[in-house]
């Protein structure tokens, strides 16, 4: 069971709500008792981006002084109406914790509280909400209360939620049991580690136009593992956007790999695959044409290997390729993976079929690493 709050900004947080001072009064009780119980806390912000005066650094995007966060709780920022958007991490956070309940309140009723119900019970949660802990603002076609009303009396219930009182709400959290089942893995996220060449970062707005540059425009180079060519800047800023988006989970481990010579992102590297409960990971990388054959992936993907087994908490590494790929097979070779088996005929490229050939680590084949904390 998670407690759920939903953008209770300053921009939007004030008396202009239906029921403002027992909205907020009862999502007060709620924090206090959460914590009191151990049910974690999660927020959500939305971010309307630069400009309009609800984004990062404008006063109107930060939390109401009275639901602010305490060190440590976990806030995901979206820029969609739903908390659970794949984009915001939250779902992945939630269900490698095993997570079942969460209980919604915040703002406003008929915007993102609507959308993050409906999403969550769309993704298999238990969505509880407490009466009078969510709100809006009247709007031109009904006044807020019948808006709440609306939603919390009938759109909601029987369908995508379970109303209860705030007693009742208390009631559930005070008898909350976490369950015993959690991810066997560390949600550490994407650090920083050096190698003698290299710097594996969680990737940045900035590295645009040195990605499209050195790797991701190349259809040769994004073909070798599945992945299309991205061909302009805004296409390449949308893949990159996405990748940042995920790293608040904890449990996204995605690098751009950077020649410490030059500082070009020459590639990337991730565990794109992850099984939290049965602790393994898959890797997934590539390195622009201009800097393959200098031992680069080999590097990247040993350093990435080390990190899983010590730092994630794998207990086992696996890596796939098609057989036609001899030069990731020769980096798989130098990394010690040995060899599973292969699934016939399952990528159909050219024309024709091929197989995909499984590789694996287990336990602790690890070496020498040096991690920062930075991203």
């Amino acid at each position: 069971m998670v407690l759920l709050v939903v953008d209770t900004q300053k921009g939007i947080t004030d008396e202009r709500l239906f029921g403002f001072r027992e909205l907020e009064e009862n999502i007060k009780t709620l924090l206090r008792v959460a914590r009191e119980y151990g049910v974690e806390v999660v927020y959500v912000q939305h971010d309307d981006g630069p400009g309009s005066g609800f984004s990062k650094g404008d006063e109107a995007f930060e939390i109401h002084e009275g639901f602010a966060p305490q060190e440590g709780e976990k806030i995901f920022e979206k820029s969609v109406n739903s908390a659970f958007h794949e984009a915001t991490g939250l779902t992945k956070y939630l269900k490698a914790r095993n997570i079942k309940t969460v209980i919604a309140v915040g703002l406003q009723t008929d915007y993102c509280m609507d959308a993050t119900i409906k999403s969550g019970f769309e993704q298999g949660f238990e969505m509880l909400v407490p009466e009078y802990c969510n709100s809006t603002r009247s709007n031109p076609y009904m006044d807020a209360q019948t808006t709440y009303e609306f939603y919390n009396k009938h759109m909601w219930p029987r369908r995508y939620a379970t109303p209860l009182s705030v007693e009742e709400a208390l009631k559930r959290i005070r008898e909350y049991q976490k369950p015993e089942s959690r991810a066997r893995i560390a949600a550490c996220g994407t650090q920083q580690i050096e190698t003698d060449r290299l710097l594996l970062r969680a990737f940045r707005a900035e590295d645009v136009e040195s990605v499209l540059r050195n790797w991701a425009g190349d259809e040769a180079v994004q073909g070798m593992y599945g992945e299309p060519a991205y061909k302009t800047k805004g296409e390449v800023k949308g893949l990159l956007e996405k990748y940042i988006k995920g790293y608040p989970s904890g449990y996204t481990y995605r690098w751009a790999v950077i020649e410490k010579a030059s500082g070009e992102c020459i590639g990337q590297i991730a565990y794109f695959l992850v099984d939290q409960n049965n602790s393994w990971g898959e890797i997934e990388y590539c390195i622009g044409r201009a800097y393959q054959g200098n031992g680069y992936a080999t590097e990247a993907t040993k350093a990435v290997i080390d990190f899983g087994f010590n730092v994630i908490g794998f207990h086992k590494v696996q890596i796939c390729v098609r057989p036609s790929n001899s030069k990731s097979k020769r980096v798989i070779e130098k990394c010690g993976f040995e060899y599973e088996g292969t699934l016939r005929d399952y990528f159909f490229r050219n024309g024709s079929y091929e197989g995909r050939m499984y590789y694996s680590l287990i336990g602790s084949n690890n070496r020498p690493l040096k991690i920062s904390g930075e991203m």
